[in-house]
């Protein structure tokens, strides 16, 4: 299971980050700005997921993704969605983990049809 997913686009990382932001938000995300113009991204309730585990809801099940930005030499963006899967286990056992994968996934595909909607999108891989 992949820790991150690359997403290559042919646009500026400034409208490119507002894209990625645009499309966790939709996903249900609230979505902060981090270091070197990265984004933190964060849904559900983290003391609910504790308390409950697995049995906590799709949006209420706690999940965190952090966004990276680069240029790459070419000149174009490279976006890296990031997942942490280690505290998943914590969050609910094997079902916990689960959920994290799936909305990881989620998110992944969610940011790959914003970017390939608005036409920026030249790649995309899991890493």
């Amino acid at each position: 299971m992949p820790e991150s997913h690359d997403f290559f686009v042919a646009a500026d990382p400034d409208s490119t980050r507002l894209r990625v932001r645009d499309a966790l938000v939709r996903e249900g995300y609230t979505v902060e700005d981090g270091a070197q113009g990265a984004l933190r991204a964060t849904r559900g309730s983290l003391g609910v997921t504790l308390l409950i585990g697995a049995l906590a809801g799709e949006r209420t099940f706690h999940t965190r993704l952090d966004v990276q930005l680069m240029v790459a030499p070419d000149g174009s963006t490279v976006a890296r969605l990031l997942r942490g899967s280690g505290r998943a286990v914590l969050k609910g056992g094997a079902i916990g983990v689960a959920r994290g994968t799936r909305a990881f996934e989620q998110a992944a595909n969610a940011i790959h049809a914003e970017l390939a909607r608005a036409g920026v999108l030249t790649d995309s891989a899991p890493s």
